[in-house]
């Protein structure tokens, strides 16, 4: 039986694996000199994995880095000796999150694509969210879920890293049982439509906490709401287990779902469901993607809509929305001029003994002094770099 895994493109390779007597490595790369011990090297260890199988390796190289050429050989190995189970493990020692930080920006990356991934660390996203679902072709989805694993724990994201698996009985069990070794931060459920679905989730987050020695309950989820049934069910989905952080809405399936056209007029009720939904469970809503990448105007005038709304942030599916992302959902500073203000005058008032705000001769009551306290508080956090 042959495996052929990976391909010959820029920053990945294509690893070949056949039954053998014994296990041995063939490298080809454009710098023999420069490259070929590093590639024998990395290769061996992924044999050692699995204590060096009966496999006979070529390994085409095209630039791959060291966890997306152990990430090929482990699946070739996979599909070659199908009985073959590593012996051992790497763990992964990366701390819970707050379930309540900033998440202005959450950053789509394809788990199937390397070249795609390199750097995915290093944008400035509030969230990054490898992607196992639409973005993965059924065929590659095996592949994926190892080198998400692989790169999961090759990386120490500096901010959020989660995991977009798919549905649970369309082989989101499997991605969970592959990627929670790599110890994201959360894990993003697409296509949410009940709130049992995601205590499901939770469920089986349980076992496999309980198995990696993980605190039980410390990898958050993410509720996508992408159809019409999952937005009229916001609140049941939204209010479903502790572990939900922040609640997101897909308009792309969404759109299609109920064969409407994607206008803010057709996904003013969706988007303000899932809002309300949200802040009613005490968690974050997060929007849905915007896709025309060379239109900056229209996403900045989608996001500031997204906020007047009360979302908290924004999906995201090139880096170079990022900083627009982060300018539509983080304090200006008239607003936290005025912000401060309103709360120096309420401090002010308590001093003397005044039940009555008044700011710029407008009556200030209470939400509005809440509104207030809230926001301060939210651009201490992103000066703090958002994790407090």
């Amino acid at each position: 039986m042959e495996a052929r895994v990976g391909a010959e493109a820029k920053g990945d390779c294509l690893v070949v694996a056949r039954q053998a007597e014994r296990a041995s490595v063939a490298v080809a790369t454009k710098n023999r000199n420069l490259l070929e011990a590093g590639i024998r090297a990395v290769a061996d260890a992924a044999l050692e994995t699995f204590g060096r199988p009966g496999v006979a390796i070529e390994v085409q190289d095209q630039g791959a880095l060291d966890y997306v050429l152990a990430a090929r050989i482990e699946t070739a190995v996979r599909m070659v000796l199908p009985d073959a189970k590593l012996t051992r493990a790497e763990r992964v020692e990366r701390a819970a999150s707050d379930p309540d930080r900033p998440r202005r920006s959450r950053l789509y990356a394809p788990g199937n694509n390397p070249r795609l991934l390199v750097g995915i660390d290093i944008h400035g996203a509030d969230c990054v969210l490898l992607d196992l679902e639409d973005s993965v072709p059924p065929g590659d989805k095996a592949a994926a879920r190892v080198l998400v694993r692989r790169l999961l724990a090759a990386v120490p994201f500096p901010d959020e890293v989660w995991v977009r698996i798919n549905p649970l009985d369309a082989g989101g069990r499997e991605d969970l049982a592959e990627v929670l070794e790599g110890r994201p931060h959360g894990v993003c459920l697409p296509k949410a439509e009940s709130g049992e679905g995601v205590r499901e989730l939770s469920k089986e987050l349980g076992k496999l906490e309980r198995r990696l020695g993980f605190d039980v309950g410390s990898t958050h989820i993410m509720p996508i709401l992408e159809t019409a049934r999952g937005v009229l069910r916001c609140e049941d989905v939204a209010e479903a287990d502790e572990r939900v952080a922040v609640v997101a809405f897909g308009a792309e399936d969404y759109t299609r779902d109920v064969g409407a056209r994607r206008t803010h007029e057709a996904l003013l009720f969706a988007r303000s469901r899932v809002v309300a939904a949200a802040k009613a469970a005490g968690v974050q809503a997060s929007d849905t993607v915007y896709a025309d990448l060379a239109n900056d105007a229209g996403l900045a005038e989608e996001c500031a809509r997204a906020r007047d709304l009360g979302f908290d942030g924004k999906g995201a599916i090139n880096p170079r929305q990022i900083p627009i992302l982060h300018r539509a959902f983080s304090p200006s500073e008239d607003e936290l001029a005025k912000a401060r203000t309103i709360v120096e005058a309420a401090r002010e008032a308590e001093s003397r003994g005044l039940g009555a705000v008044a700011v710029d001769g407008r009556m200030v009551d209470q939400p509005v002094l809440e509104r207030a306290r809230r926001l301060i508080k939210y651009a201490e956090r992103l000066a703090q770099g958002g994790a407090a």
